[in-house]
Formats: C-alpha cells, structure tokens, sequence
C-alpha cells in the first residue's frame, strides 16, 4: 500500500454545527441582542434550528435571555477572555494608572486592544463628571475611528498596516470619521512623529480623545491608554498636558511589560 508524503495535508473538514454556534455569538456580540427569529434570519436557517442553537449556549452559560425574551452574551465570554495571560497582566498594570489619570484630569481613560480591524475595550474607569462619555468592556469599534486605533496602528510594520489598510471598510460613524485610505494614511504617519494620536468627534459628535500605545517587549503595539471627554472641557490646553502624561506613563507600563531578567 503507498504511503502518502510526510509533508502532505490531511483534508480539512468543517464541523458545520460548531461553525453556526460560533456565528451565533459573533452576531450577538455585534448586534448587542436579537430575537430567535432575527438570529434565524441572519444566519438564513430555520426557526427550530436557531432555537436550539441559543438554548444550547444558554444552557452552558454563554448567553442569556432577558425580559422580552431576546438574546445577548453573558459575561462568561468577557470571564474566558480576561484568563488570557497577557490580557491580565495589562490590565492589572494599567488600573493603578488609570485611576491616577481620572483623578488628574476628570475624564474617562479606556484601555483597548486592537484586535485585527478593530479596537476592544479591555479596562475603563470613567469619570465622576455629571457630562461624561463611558465605555463599556467588552465593546469593539472600528479603528480608524478611534484614537486607540490610530495610536496601534500608526507602528505597525509596513506589511502589518497594509494588510490591516486592505480589510478596513472606512465606514463612516460622524461627518468627521476619516474614509479615505489615503488620508489616513497620512494621519498615521503623524501620529508616528509626534506619539500620540487625536480622535475629533470622529467615532462620535461631541466627543474627544487622545491616546497614545503601549509597546511590548518585541516593540510591537497591541494596546493603546485614550482619555476622551466632552468637546468643551478637551481644549488644545489640556490635551497638550494629557499628552506628555499619557506618553510617560504608556513608558512606564511598557516597561513593567519586558519580561524579567
């Protein structure tokens, strides 16, 4: 009997019911909560079968049902994530951080983690002000319409930034949102040169943010520090005093991220 080559692959089979329950929870993850009907709809099955699909991740603890009866994650997929080592060391580094932030400078500070095309928001502390702008964990927006984003994304390799530049949608999320390849790509060659990048009511009206990346021991940005508030109180003034903050204790935190040696 021949004997197929070492280096040959075996066939690669999808398990389709795994497949559909993992578009599932991607669906609600995006859509925040939907109807059995909503989830058949998108995922163009039938009603019994979306139904048990959500009965089963119910039943294991992945999502819930709330009092009409639609869907949405549960935090036991924030749970799963926040076991990721590095997710919880970063996290852990950059609270006490955070909190020293707020008290400065009354805004609230985020903490995301660039993930592909988009920015997910991993730690918050928001601010004690009556107008304020708070995150949720756990939540994903685009990256070219934060600063979080740009901040990451401005030291990627080139091979990295292009493949990222290749899937963007440049969807716009305000009149302000940037939908040009090409001007924002502009845009990260500044944020580059200067170390911090500037969000002007581009993710949403009314809304200002700077931020500026964390680096890992391989110098490579993964994480970004942003403080955002309202239009009115986030003057150029101040901005340039967040700023020169905000880069010295993103060097701190990449520091207490080389390993030890």
């Amino acid at each position: 009997m021949p004997v197929a080559p070492k280096d040959e692959k075996k066939p690669y089979y999808k398990i389709a019911s795994l497949e559909k329950g993992l578009k599932i929870i991607e669906l609600l993850s995006d859509n925040g909560s939907l109807s059995v009907s909503e989830v058949a709809k998108r995922l163009n099955q039938n009603r019994s079968a979306s139904h048990r699909f959500l009965a089963t991740l119910k039943e294991l603890g992945y999502v819930i049902q709330d009092s009409n009866a639609r869907y949405k994650l549960s935090l036991k997929m924030f749970e799963l994530g926040n076991k990721i080592s590095d997710v919880k060391a970063i996290r852990s580094i950059s609270r006490p951080y955070m909190h020293e932030l707020v008290t400065k400078y009354h805004e609230t500070v985020n903490l995301g983690h660039l993930e592909y095309t988009d920015v997910t928001t991993i730690e918050t502390v928001s601010s004690k002000e009556a107008i304020k702008f708070d995150s949720v964990i756990g939540e994903r927006s685009p990256a070219h319409t934060l600063a979080m984003g740009k901040a990451m994304m401005a030291y990627m390799s080139q091979e990295e930034k292009n493949r990222c530049l290749d899937n963007i949608k440049f969807l716009a999320l305000t009149k302000k949102t940037i939908t040009s390849r090409a001007k924002f790509e502009k845009e990260l060659n500044i944020v580059h040169g200067q170390g911090y990048a500037i969000d002007d009511e581009e993710w949403a009206i009314g809304l200002r943010c700077v931020a500026t990346p964390i680096f890992n021991f391989e110098a490579h940005s993964d994480y970004a520090i942003s403080i955002s508030g309202p239009l009115q109180r986030m003057t150029s003034e101040k901005i340039h005093l967040i700023c020169e903050d905000l880069k010295h204790i993103c060097q701190l935190i990449s520091k207490k991220l080389q390993p030890a040696r």
